[in-house]
C-alpha cells in the first residue's frame, strides 16, 4: 500500500493482486475495507477491472513462424562478438606502442641554441652574454 496525504494508505499494486487472487484472506480483507472509504481507489479499482477484460477479450495471436524452434536452439556467440574482441585487442595494443615510444624530435631552424646566444648578446649592454643574468646564487663573502 501507498501513503495517502492524510496518512492513510492507498491499496495501489494491491488492487491489482486482488483482482487476481493473490491476496491472503486478512490482506483481502484490509484492501476491501479501504475501498469502501475511498472513492478514488473504487474508481481506479473499477478502470483496472474493465482493462482486464478488455485484453482478456482479445482474440489469440498465434507465434510467428519458427518462434518456439528459434527458442530451442543453444546459444552459439557469433563470429561479430570474436570480431570486435580482435579490433578492441588491437586497439590496446596500439594505444601501449602509442605511449611508450619516444615522440620523433622535430628539426628546429634556426637552432636553439642559436636563439639564445643571440638574446643574450643583444640583452647585454657590452655585448657579454653573461652580464644581465641573474645571479645563480646569493653572493658569498669571506672574511679572514
Amino acid at each position: 500500500m501507498t501513503a495517502t496525504p492524510t496518512g492513510g494508505e492507498h491499496p495501489g499494486d494491491d488492487l491489482s493482486a486482488l483482482l487476481d487472487g493473490e491476496l491472503s484472506s486478512a490482506e483481502e480483507a484490509a484492501v476491501q475495507a479501504h475501498l469502501v472509504g475511498c472513492l478514488a481507489c473504487r474508481h481506479e479499482m473499477e478502470a483496472v477491472s474493465v482493462a482486464r477484460q478488455w485484453v482478456r477479450a482479445l482474440p489469440p495471436v498465434d507465434a510467428p513462424f519458427g518462434l518456439y524452434e528459434r527458442m530451442l536452439v543453444p546459444y552459439r556467440p557469433r563470429r561479430r562478438r570474436l570480431a570486435m574482441a580482435m579490433v578492441g585487442a588491437a586497439a590496446a595494443v596500439a594505444a601501449v606502442l602509442v605511449s611508450v615510444a619516444p615522440a620523433p624530435q622535430a628539426p628546429v631552424d634556426p637552432s636553439v641554441a642559436t636563439l639564445i646566444e643571440a638574446h643574450a648578446t643583444s640583452a647585454s649592454v657590452d655585448g657579454d652574454p653573461v652580464t644581465n643574468l641573474a645571479p645563480a646564487g646569493v653572493p658569498v663573502s669571506i672574511h679572514r
